[in-house]
């Protein structure tokens, strides 16, 4: 019983209400119809709190109230409200997800950089990395035919994806192709890829993962076992190292 009352509590905070307001809905749900008074001293939560926790709950669906003489009395509703209010909840999201779809494009060309102007961000760590992948498979998505470049040394493969270990399947799942050049042994060809392997110099210090995409170069690097990434979008730089990469890439 009391694991159901966490997964409740947590449902509905999760939803956008306070934890006092789920607090109050547990309580309701294992009482009849009952008194703030009642409702307070179930819950533990003070008389002022519990009264505002279920006029949210009251104009959210959750709960009922109803007169009797001069006093009011507070019921809970059937729990199976909320998934009226997920479904409420999703029409919202895609409400703001239409209306981003049309804001993003018109602020980004506000800030559109003049022309021929590079631009270059610069990422830490691993969540540095991980919005690096997550901005390839954005940007390869919209691409007319959805693949992207990459050179990809050894030291540096066991960083990539420690934080998005789902990225392959998401990429595979999206459609979106990819072309490996290999410094070292190692990784394996998965579906709609293509991989070529070089031998590895004897020299240390190869420690880089190049990914070439859309009109954008990522460079990944590591120092004291930490990556960290630079993005540079610059349409004829990248052009010229997708020109580089192919014909190496015939070679092998």
């Amino acid at each position: 019983m009391n694991g159901d009352k966490i997964t409740v509590q947590q449902l509905l905070q999760e939803l956008g209400f306070s934890e006092a307001e789920s607090e109050t809905y547990w309580a309701l749900l294992n009482l009849e119809t009952v008194s703030i008074r009642k409702v307070a001293a179930y819950s533990g939560i003070n008389r002022g709190t519990t009264y505002d926790a279920i006029k949210r709950l009251v104009a959210a669906g959750l709960a009922h109230t109803r007169r009797s003489g001069q006093r009011e009395y507070y019921n809970a509703e059937s729990p199976e409200k909320i998934h009226d209010l997920i479904r409420d909840k999703r029409k919202e999201l895609w409400r703001t997800q239409q209306q981003a779809a049309e804001l993003v494009p018109k602020l980004l060309a506000r800030k559109a950089r003049p022309q021929g102007q590079p631009l270059v961000k610069y990422y830490e760590d691993d969540e540095g990395v991980v919005a690096i992948l997550k901005d390839v498979l954005q940007t390869c998505g919209q691409l007319e035919t959805p693949e992207y470049y990459v050179y990809s040394s050894r030291p540096l493969r066991q960083y990539i994806y420690r934080k998005f270990p789902e990225f392959t399947d998401r990429r595979i799942r999206e459609g979106i192709g990819v072309k490996v050049i290999a410094v070292g042994e190692g990784g394996d060809p998965t579906a709609i890829s293509e991989r070529r392997w070089l031998p590895e110099p004897d020299a240390a210090g190869i420690s880089s993962y190049i990914i070439i995409y859309g009109d954008k170069v990522a460079s990944i690097s590591i120092s004291n076992y930490t990556p960290y990434g630079v993005v540079v979008e610059d349409a004829g730089a990248t052009a010229m190292q997708k020109v580089l990469f192919e014909r190496l890439f015939a070679t092998l």
